[in-house]
């Protein structure tokens, strides 16, 4: 499942992962620019960038089922399996009922005491939560109880230069396939989805 950008152009998808054909496809309204998603419970949740709305859809047939509201902008969204995680293009992760959509708890996020600002896509893995950093080559693992981060995945090259064919083909995108325990990264304008496997 992956949800796509730019006002105009935004939607929701369910691809086939090996080929690449998409499967079944929601766009959203012209006047949004979609932002991350996550699923959890059989529900399928989706940002906006600015209009402090998310979107629900039903996992099964992506059909919209309800919407909700927050503050300030949506970057990247995951779940630890409770509550969503959503991050706004700051240092601060903020941690959603999916109920009520009430902020339960705010973490700080930090590395060596400094702030790791500009937090964009997240993904929960194997206890941590994995962010990308807003036009950085480097992913982030953060420990969820107390904000700071536990490494830095470099992955630097990924991409050839000759295939970023844009000043914004940045690397945003993370996705853990839990079944496989596969982990899976990709960036804004990437016309490739890449496996990797994390050095300890």
């Amino acid at each position: 499942m992956e949800s796509t950008g730019q006002e105009g152009r935004s939607s929701l998808r369910s691809v086939d992962l090996e080929s690449g054909q998409v499967l079944r496809k929601v766009d959203v309204a012209p006047q949004y620019f979609a932002e991350g998603m996550t699923v959890l419970n059989g529900k399928v949740y989706q940002l906006t960038w600015r209009n402090h709305l998310g979107f629900i859809y039903d996992y099964q047939n992506l059909q919209q089922i309800g919407q909700f509201n927050y503050e300030g902008e949506g970057w990247g969204l995951t779940n630890d399996g409770r509550s969503l995680i959503l991050s706004d293009g700051t240092n601060r992760l903020r941690f959603i009922d999916p109920d009520s959509f009430r902020v339960t708890k705010t973490i700080p996020v930090t590395a060596e005491g400094k702030p790791v600002n500009e937090l964009n896509e997240l993904e929960f893995v194997q206890g941590e939560i994995f962010a990308n950093i807003w036009h950085d080559q480097r992913i982030v693992t953060i420990n969820p109880e107390s904000g700071v981060v536990t490494s830095w995945i470099d992955c630097t090259g990924l991409l050839s230069a000759g295939e970023a064919t844009n000043q914004e083909a940045v690397l945003n995108g993370i996705a853990l396939d839990e079944s496989s325990g596969r982990l899976f990264v990709t960036g804004k304008l990437w016309p490739k989805l890449f496996e990797i496997r994390i050095k300890k």
